[in-house]
């Protein structure tokens, strides 16, 4: 049994594409996956499940899509020492930053891809494996390295939580 924390993209951002966490817990259980808890209302899920992770992937995606309605719904799954080995691959430089300046892409899958530009300051980012590090001392809501920005660049799913949500679902995960 394996403990992994869960995040969906795009859900329950500005309004749209709702769903209730409690509703969302019993997609999780009614899939055998077990100690099932949401955190926040944004889409962040913890389970241990039995399943390899990209099989749970396809299967939540698959599951949420037909029990809300959607389309589409992208999950991206990490276990604790994925998670935390993200924290700590955080670039050096940024070490002493202001935790609330930093923000992790994570990607649905891994990218070589090389970002063109170098106009984002005072904002910053490093690529990572399947993560995006961006630091935006100006807040995330003023940047320009948003989700979308990395989507359309990379050519990847990905979702950004920010430094409390990752170092809490990195807790969460360890159980």
């Amino acid at each position: 049994m394996t403990r992994y924390a869960c995040m969906l993209r795009g859900i329950n951002v500005s309004g749209q594409r709702k769903i209730a966490m409690k509703e969302l817990v019993g997609v999780c259980q009614s899939l055998a996956c077990t100690d099932v808890e949401s955190y926040l209302q944004s889409g962040n899920i913890v389970l241990s499940s039995e399943m390899e992770a990209a099989e749970l992937e396809t299967i939540l995606e698959r599951a949420i899509c037909s029990e809300f309605g959607y389309p589409d719904v992208d999950v991206l799954v990490r276990t604790a020492p994925e998670l935390l080995a993200a924290i700590n691959a955080v670039p050096p430089a940024w070490k002493g930053a202001d935790t609330a300046s930093l923000y992790f892409t994570f990607l649905k899958a891994a990218s070589h891809a090389k970002v063109e530009g170098d106009n984002f300051l005072p904002d910053a980012y490093a690529i990572g494996e399947k993560v995006v590090y961006v630091h935006c001392p100006g807040g995330y809501g003023k940047t320009k390295l948003n989700n979308s920005y990395f989507e359309r660049v990379l050519k990847l799913r990905a979702t950004t939580r920010n430094w409390n949500t990752t170092t809490k679902l990195v807790e969460l995960a360890r159980g």
